[in-house]
């Protein structure tokens, strides 16, 4: 895949490009008079799949599926990433999507998928005119990396 500095995507069925790049939640320690450092968190409070679900000379449809990990509800999100290439006539389904210089895109919910619960998922989508369908790698949700 194209654009994926160092991360590898996979094939799926019918032959579908995704990667899945989760939250930098990482291990949190905490110290305590001589007490051993533990673990505040095994894993991403949020991951994001992004997958190109079709693409054709001059553009492509593609999806995000934000996925809460964390052990409380999402209220309200707003998901941020960089397209690879200057990217237009974006029409989205599932969120309000707007990428004004092309490159930089911003997605918030709609009032029905405004929530999500501990452990389950949104998918939003759109269609773009783009030479290029490479994954982006900035994804972050609510300024949370995923």
């Amino acid at each position: 895949m194209h654009g994926l500095n160092g991360l590898r995507g996979k094939t799926g069925s019918a032959g579908r490009r995704y990667v899945v790049v989760s939250a930098a939640g990482g291990l949190l320690a905490a110290a305590a008079l001589g007490a051993p450092a533990a673990a505040a968190s095994t894993g991403p409070a949020v991951t994001c799949t992004y997958t190109v679900e079709s693409a054709w000379q001059g553009g492509f449809t593609a999806d995000i599926k934000i996925t809460n990990n964390g052990p409380t509800a999402i209220n309200g999100w707003t998901l941020h990433w960089t397209f690879g290439e200057y990217t237009s006539d974006i029409v989205a389904w599932q969120s309000i999507l707007s990428a004004p210089d092309g490159v930089h895109a911003t997605a918030t919910n709609m009032s029905y998928n405004a929530t999500i619960p501990s452990g389950y998922s949104t998918l939003l989508g759109w269609n773009g005119r783009s030479f290029s369908t490479s994954v982006p790698t900035d994804l972050s949700v609510n300024g949370t990396a995923c």
